[in-house]
């Protein structure tokens, strides 16, 4: 299916369907993925997604229906199913209406490559064997999965707006691990791109095994404050949570987000400035949201102080401002209101990692977390995590040994009033809850993080 062809479906659907006030968006992704565990190539599969989310509104009740199928009848049929669930919801009074034919065009943005989109089984097996045989040579087991998808997404309204775009993404991801059963040493690498020739998989491979090596036989250290360099996939994960909790406008509207009556306020240190950003070099999403509004870049936080909250066309029309075009599909994290699709970071001047763990006395360098939960304290941005995949001792800007994984609990803004150094690089990770959304972070280095448990003594 080509991307003129949803459109063209969505629209005789809605045709069909007579609603004088609908919305239907869909999405069409063609993956391939070459799945490896245990040194072995377990999982080939190709596989087809298709999604249709309809919106039908009568006298401003507002309902939302889904199906599974790019076929007329069945998105006919779910607008029906919509309208007549209509009269027995609540009205929504600040309901702005669907977009129309006026709505501004977005940008052209390209992010499409024919490399990925017809990366055949045979391709991505033959650019996971080097990395295979550099893991086997040095005594480790790989694990990991690439990832080439291509994906075309569509919007139409009943007042004749059209969208759609076509873009590519392949992703890889790969652990170096000591045993098969998680028990020891893991290294771990990734990269994404819109073209999977220009993926790094040498150097994230290389990447992994020089950290399952290093992690080798681990030590313990207590609970405390230790002052801390996060890796950019680290940071890159609080930042996403930073998003989800406080950057868009219904927790903003909630009094839940830590910006909630502090716009123009100082909230945090003066090294963050992030920016939702989904039009430049480091982002993946469609230059438009599910309503078909284009997306545009919005300052967040520039030098600590907060400047805005994204919106979709509901929260931006009781905010009395235009939306950002980060209206969300149902489903994930962004569920139920306006998310940050490309959150992007600014960069420091620390022209590498290594710089910044120099600059430690005693610390910690973390390259990953898991298991992150941003709700503890919200309008602190409270959260806590575990490290995983290369948790390292620096003595004397050194690092000097592994040790096992910690749980910090530390609220993020609070903790960066106490960051002195940012990488000028970043790294460009996809998230995985959002088609299109991802972070651009830095590395950081924190003074006196909290890791509220020690490491496990063995």
């Amino acid at each position: 299916m080509k991307a003129d062809e949803l459109t063209e479906l969505l629209k005789r659907a809605l045709d069909r369907a007579g609603e004088p006030e609908a919305e239907a968006y869909a999405s069409f992704a063609r993956r391939g993925f070459a799945r490896f565990a245990v040194g072995d190539l377990g999982q080939h599969m190709q596989l087809e997604e298709p999604s249709v989310v309809v919106r039908v509104a009568r006298d401003r009740r507002v309902v939302e229906a889904s199906v599974a199928e790019l076929d007329e009848a069945a998105i006919v049929n779910a607008l029906k199913d919509a309208a007549r669930a209509a009269p027995s919801v609540p009205r929504d009074e600040s309901f702005p209406g669907f977009a129309g034919a006026d709505e501004p065009a977005p940008p052209p943005v390209a992010r499409f490559a024919r490399s990925t989109a017809e990366a055949s089984a045979d391709e991505r097996v033959t650019l996971l064997e080097p990395v295979f045989r550099r893991i086997e040579r040095a005594g480790l087991i790989a694990t990991g999965v690439l990832d080439t998808t291509s994906r075309i997404e569509a919007v139409a309204t009943s007042h004749g707006l059209l969208r759609s775009y076509q873009s590519t993404l392949a992703s890889f991801k790969v652990w170096a691990l000591e045993s098969a059963g998680g028990g020891g040493a893991a290294g771990h690498g990734m990269c994404a791109h819109t073209d999977v020739t220009q993926l790094s998989l040498e150097a994230e491979t290389e990447r992994a095994v020089t950290d399952a090596e290093r992690g080798k036989n681990p030590g313990s250290l207590p609970a405390g404050a230790y002052d801390a360099v996060l890796g950019p996939l680290a940071f890159a994960e609080l930042i996403e949570w930073l998003g989800m909790i406080g950057l868009g406008a219904r927790e903003l509207e909630q009094g839940m987000s830590p910006l909630s009556g502090r716009m123009g306020e100082r909230i945090t240190g003066e090294l963050l400035s992030v920016f939702e950003d989904p039009l430049g070099p480091h982002a993946f999403s469609a230059p438009f949201d599910r309503e078909g509004v284009a997306r545009r870049q919005v300052p967040l936080l520039r030098r600590g102080v907060a400047q805005a909250v994204v919106h979709d066309r509901a929260t931006a029309a009781r905010a009395g401002i235009s939306s950002t075009g980060n209206a969300c599909p149902p489903g994930g994290f962004a569920s139920g209101g306006p998310t940050p699709s490309s959150l992007v970071v600014e960069g420091g001047e620390a022209a590498s990692l290594d710089e910044l763990i120099g600059g430690l006395g005693r610390g910690l360098y973390v390259r990953r977390l898991h298991y992150v939960n941003g709700y503890l304290e919200p309008r602190r941005a409270v959260m806590t995590g575990l490290t995983r995949d290369g948790t390292f001792l620096v003595e004397h800007g050194k690092i000097v040994g592994a040790v096992e994984s910690m749980r910090f609990t530390d609220s993020l803004l609070e903790a960066l009033e106490r960051a002195d150094g940012m990488t000028a690089d970043r790294v460009l990770v996809p998230n995985w809850w959002s088609a299109g959304g991802s972070v651009a972070a830095p590395g950081v280095r924190i003074r006196g993080l909290t890791f509220s448990s020690g490491s496990r003594e063995k």
